[in-house]
């Protein structure tokens, strides 16, 4: 189960992947890069061995949970949440591999994918890709130009270190200090510090594993990755199915607990939780007290049920005592529990304005009741997700639709997947195209106006609530000259040169069209827009 157990063939794989990353940074090169590519295809095996070992597991499981739903049902579940945790991770870092060897290849992906012996898609193995020892592809993809300060977006090592961190934090929140040994194992695993490299400069965990390193070792180390998440896996999913037969755990000291069944509770509803000691006895009953209401109803088990109706909105508190027969006389407990009331609220979403728009900050707001903004850490799959002071913003990379998932730290310190919610993404408005104020909806316009404009420029569309700035790209200008139509084409926004010279020199009764219009987010992000043509009719 701990990186300690693991079986001797994995440990070899590993003891490999550290001689010849060493032997690399002494400049060791053909051979090296050949040996990477026979440890990939060793990786890839383990990737898949531990994958058919799972899929055991799980088998096993559901079995399992369809003949003792009690006891191994929920397990279940958390397993399955596993399991598409790890699918989803494993997925995307074989597209970053599958993207890097297009790129190097110089081949589109539909070349490289197949299928392997299961009927499941397979890539081109490493030892097929010629430029093994090409050091651009991945550090473009993965880190950038600046070592020490490495881009983020969908793709990037940072945004994959963030992935690999959320799955490692998801899997030992499961183990809930439960099982040490196997969240040591993880953190052992998933190591995304910093590190010295071979010449004993520090540096961070994108540019170690990704800058200026050969495509050999790259997609090498992307691939113990993915051996790294199925081990994790399969290590999670025994866990778990063995936790549902550990004995009961013998207690020296007796704690009370209340557990409500929310800690929400419109105004008129009815407050449920339920009040037991941690270790009871079913033949040994607690006597368990409400204060100002007396001694509770207990079932069978010995819990005591609290049931009052709410009658006053905010924060309430109850209290009262537990007592307990034990060898040295009645013991007394005191507990608590607070709960929220609140007013019936209706919450109206209009799903067709479920919208994010590309290239753009969108901002979000983020909340999940009963838990603060603090203890939410919120991930969408089409792009990044960050804060900045109290807000949420979020900018998607591709056209299509977008998922929010927030991971939230409950108040009893277990974590939960909430969501997602899933959002359509689409490109903002054309903006609106002018000179000097005047737009496509002005037929006429005084030449003293024109003469003196100093180019295009371009505004927001109307009711777009995004008030981004925009480069006018390039654009042709049209006009009448001796009966004779004329073309300049123009790049970038300003009236330079010839066209210049036209502007100046319009007077009444002239005809100017300015069409082919082409602007873009001055981030560079989204698509280049073909904007309405201008056609003016020159006055005095």
């Amino acid at each position: 189960m701990a990186a300690s157990k693991m079986p001797a063939r994995q440990r070899m794989i590993n003891m490999m992947y550290l001689v010849l990353t060493a032997m690399l940074a002494m400049n060791v090169s053909k051979e090296v890069l050949d040996a990477f590519a026979v440890l990939d295809a060793d990786l890839v095996r383990s990737e898949h061995a531990h994958a058919q070992r799972s899929r055991v597991e799980y088998d096993a499981f559901a079995d399992a949970a369809k003949k003792f739903p009690d006891r191994y049902g929920a397990l279940n579940d958390h397993a399955q949440r596993v399991r598409c945790a790890a699918d989803s991770l494993v997925a995307h870092i074989e597209h970053i591999k599958l993207k890097a060897m297009s790129e190097v290849e110089g081949r589109p992906h539909a070349e490289l994918l197949g299928r392997d012996a299961d009927g499941s898609d397979s890539l081109m193995a490493l030892r097929y890709v010629e430029a093994k020892d090409d050091r651009d592809v991945l550090t473009h993809m993965m880190v950038g130009s600046e070592a020490d300060k490495p881009i983020d977006g969908a793709g990037s090592a940072q945004d994959l270190k963030r992935r690999i961190g959320m799955f490692r934090d998801s899997l030992k929140a499961l183990v809930a200090g439960r099982g040490p040994e196997l969240e040591a194992s993880l953190d052992a695993l998933f190591t995304l510090e910093g590190a010295r490299d071979a010449s004993g400069t520090l540096n961070n965990w994108e540019s170690l594993n990704f800058y200026e390193v050969p495509l050999a070792a790259g997609i090498a180390h992307l691939s113990k990755l993915q051996a790294d998440i199925r081990s994790a896996e399969n290590d999670m999913v025994k866990w778990l199915y063995r936790s549902a037969t550990m004995g009961e755990v013998v207690m020296s000291d007796l704690a009370s607990a209340v557990i409500p069944r929310s800690s929400v509770v419109m105004l008129g509803d009815t407050f449920a939780a339920d009040v037991f000691l941690a270790a009871y006895d079913r033949k040994n009953k607690a006597r368990i007290v409400l204060d100002g209401a007396g001694d509770l109803p207990l079932d069978p088990e010995g819990k005591g049920r609290i049931r009052l109706r709410t009658n006053t909105l905010g924060e309430q508190r109850l209290e009262g005592t537990i007592h307990y027969q034990t060898p040295k006389g009645v013991q007394t407990f005191p507990y608590g529990v607070t709960y929220q009331v609140m007013a019936p609220l209706l919450v109206a979403s209009p799903t067709k304005m479920n919208v994010l728009y590309r290239g753009v900050e969108n901002p979000l707001d983020l909340s999940v009741p009963g838990v603060t903004s603090d203890q939410l850490k919120p991930s969408i799959d089409n792009g990044s997700l960050y804060r900045k002071g109290d807000a949420w913003y979020a900018k998607v990379n591709t056209l299509g639709t977008a998922k929010v998932t927030v991971l939230a730290t409950l108040p009893d310190g277990s974590s939960r997947s909430i969501g997602p919610v899933v959002f359509r993404v689409k490109d903002l408005p054309p903006p609106i195209a002018s000179v000097n104020g005047a737009t496509a909806t002005d037929s006429k316009v005084k030449a003293g106006k024109l003469n003196v404009a100093e180019g295009v420029t371009v505004k927001r569309a109307e009711g777009c609530e995004f008030d981004e700035r925009y480069n006018v790209k390039r654009f042709t200008l049209v006009y009448s000259k001796a009966g004779t139509f004329n073309e300049i084409d123009v790049s970038g926004n300003a009236f330079v040169g010839e066209s210049r010279v036209i502007m100046q020199s319009l007077k009444g009764n002239e005809l100017i069209w300015i069409q082919n219009i082409k602007a873009q987010l001055e981030n560079g992000a989204g698509p280049e827009y073909t904007l309405s043509p201008l056609a003016f009719k020159v006055i005095r």
